[in-house]
């Protein structure tokens, strides 16, 4: 008998209709969202001792984390993106010179849901409205973004809902995490700052009012200290409901870059996108105080519109005045989520530029004050990191993935880079004389069939800013395959210390950090001891109880955690 592959086109198996998935054949969309590099790998398992081309540096005694998004099932609609894969951990364990590999998924509420019914629930990015109805009321987050340690567990994180616990040596995950009942909201960030000094974690989350869906202006800022006690929270209204993804935090202050892609409940119900760019609005910038504020004390500050990407530094100078460093692109890089009305301009977003830009803001000042930046680095990057043990300080160096089209691309080999070319790791260093003025810059090229990953900073015991290593996961277009790289944090030039081959192809990550396994240790000494085990949320979010008081007939409206439910243009 013929396979019936054979009688192609007489019997189509593409199992999507008018967009929509239709019937069981497991089969993702023949899109480039799911091709290449991005073709689901949809793994979890062990390797043991990787291979190493030159020398892990023997003083290096901890865990490379990052985290991808990742299908676990072919999407309900065709169009599905990146951005919604479910999130699923790698952790590269490096001592004695020796490293390996450890790969999980993220054990999220709708993780376990799809896989029960071995199929996708969940419809489009951050659209409720698309689900299949027997999911009305589960946490829909994928815990894709980025996955920090705190007191002895990881989170996981997406800003659309509340992060999940995982264990740091095994990836066990524990279970959604509400910091032991002291967290309500629906969302969380994906991007918690930690004060080196104080050891608090300043965090924040957006659209926080109600469902984690109500397209709301709400916003709230916590701060736990270091005995994981919330000691700070806040709650306050965004001049309009856009996207806040990263922060930044000084001695006194936390900086909110509000970007203009803008959440409405109408396009949602009508099962559109979450977001739609705005070109005409201007970026927003919220300074919001970390001691004591009051809603009347957030300033809003105002620049030309921009697309805001991730921080580098934010420290306040003799001035008293907040100085902030993160790159802003000037159009729309998520050409996915286009104006209202337009189709998606994949060729507009290779032509924009993405310098690195540092804002000097008076928190005095009133809000609806204009700024424009006070230096412009023309970097051409994105995915900042610093040396963390300078987060709140004025800082000299960062790292940044770095685009540079003068460079030589196999496209023949490659196809187009997915996720942007990527194609070098650069090291900055700002004026030490002047910070107005830029400084030196130190870069690798990764080679005309590789783009790379973000950097992790990992510093030397005892050693000035800067001194450590740099770490990346390196994409192999030609090979379909991943290799982790390793530098000399401060001499990027001279060529990785080591790289560590992995067998296989990972999907493009987010974000990650490198964790000191003696801070693993003491952690578990203490869990094992006084503090007991990571306690996982044991109440429901208070919207899906108002949910289920209503008999989950559609989304919930009234008032949760004390606000108002509001659709926001």
């Amino acid at each position: 008998m013929a396979h019936l592959e054979a009688l192609a086109p007489e019997v189509s198996l593409y199992p999507y209709s008018n967009g929509k998935k239709t019937g069981s054949r497991v089969k993702f969309p023949d899109t480039i969202a799911f091709s290449g590099m991005n073709k689901p790998a949809r793994f979890e398992g062990d390797i043991i001792d990787l291979e190493v081309t030159g020398a892990i540096p023997r003083d290096i005694n901890g865990t490379f984390y990052r985290v991808q998004p990742d299908h676990r099932f072919p999407p309900m609609f065709e169009d599905d993106i990146h951005f919604n894969g479910d999130g699923s951990v790698t952790a590269i364990r490096i001592k004695d010179g020796h490293a390996d590999f450890k790969q999980r998924y993220v054990r999220t509420d709708k993780y376990l849901a799809e896989e029960k019914a071995r199929q996708a629930l969940f419809g489009r990015y951050r659209n409720p409205y698309t689900d299949n109805e027997s999911v009305k009321g589960v946490i829909r987050t994928v815990s894709n973004t980025n996955i920090t340690f705190w007191r002895g567990m990881l989170l996981a994180s997406k800003e659309d809902g509340p992060p999940f616990a995982m264990d740091p040596v095994t990836l066990e995950t524990i279970g959604r995490y509400d910091f032991e009942g002291q967290v309500t909201a629906p969302t969380f960030t994906a991007h918690p700052k930690f004060d080196p000094d104080t050891g608090e974690m300043l965090c924040f989350a957006y659209e926080a009012g109600t469902d984690g869906s109500d397209c709301g202006v709400d916003v709230v800022t916590w701060t736990f200290d270091a005995d994981g006690k919330k000691t700070e929270e806040l709650w306050f209204k965004a001049p309009f409901a856009g996207m806040i993804h990263d922060c930044g935090v000084s001695e006194n202050y936390m900086v909110l870059p509000l970007t203009p892609l803008k959440m409405n409940i109408d396009r949602l119900k009508a099962g559109g996108n979450k977001f739609a760019w705005d070109p005409n609005e201007d970026q927003v910038y919220g300074v919001v105080p970390r001691r004591g504020g009051k809603p009347e004390d957030v300033k809003w500050f105002r620049a030309d519109n921009g697309f805001h990407g991730h921080v580098a530094g934010c420290y306040e100078n003799d001035d008293g005045h907040v100085v902030f460093d993160l790159t802003v692109a000037d159009g729309n890089v998520f050409f996915w989520f286009p104006p209202d009305g337009e189709q998606p301009d994949l060729a507009g977003r290779q032509r924009l530029s993405s310098p690195t830009c540092r804002w000097v803001f008076d928190p005095k000042a009133k809000s609806g004050t204009r700024y424009r930046p006070s230096v412009e680095w023309t970097t051409n990057g994105e995915f900042s990191r610093i040396d963390d043990r300078w987060v709140t300080k004025r800082y000299e160096h960062f790292w940044q993935l770095r685009v540079d089209p003068t460079r030589p691309y196999d496209f023949a080999r490659c196809g187009p880079p997915a996720g942007g070319l990527f194609n070098c790791m650069a090291h900055y260093t700002w004026d030490p004389e002047d910070q107005g003025k830029i400084g030196t810059e130190d870069v690798w090229f990764a080679g005309p069939t590789s783009t790379l990953q973000e950097p992790v900073f990992i510093p030397k015991d005892g050693g000035k800013e800067g001194e450590g290593y740099l770490m990346a996961l390196k994409n192999n277009l030609d090979e379909l395959r991943n290799d982790v790289v390793i530098w000399d944090a401060l001499d990027l030039a001279k060529g990785p210390l080591a790289t560590l081959h992995l067998p296989l192809r990972l999907r493009l990550g987010f974000h990650g950090n490198f964790v000191d396994h003696r801070d693993i240790e003491a952690w578990q000494e203490r869990r094992a001891g006084e503090l007991g085990p990571v306690r996982p949320a044991k109440e429901p979010l208070p919207w899906q109880k108002a949910l289920a008081a209503n008999g989950a007939n559609g989304h919930t409206n009234g008032t949760i955690n004390g606000h108002e439910a509001n659709g926001s243009s």
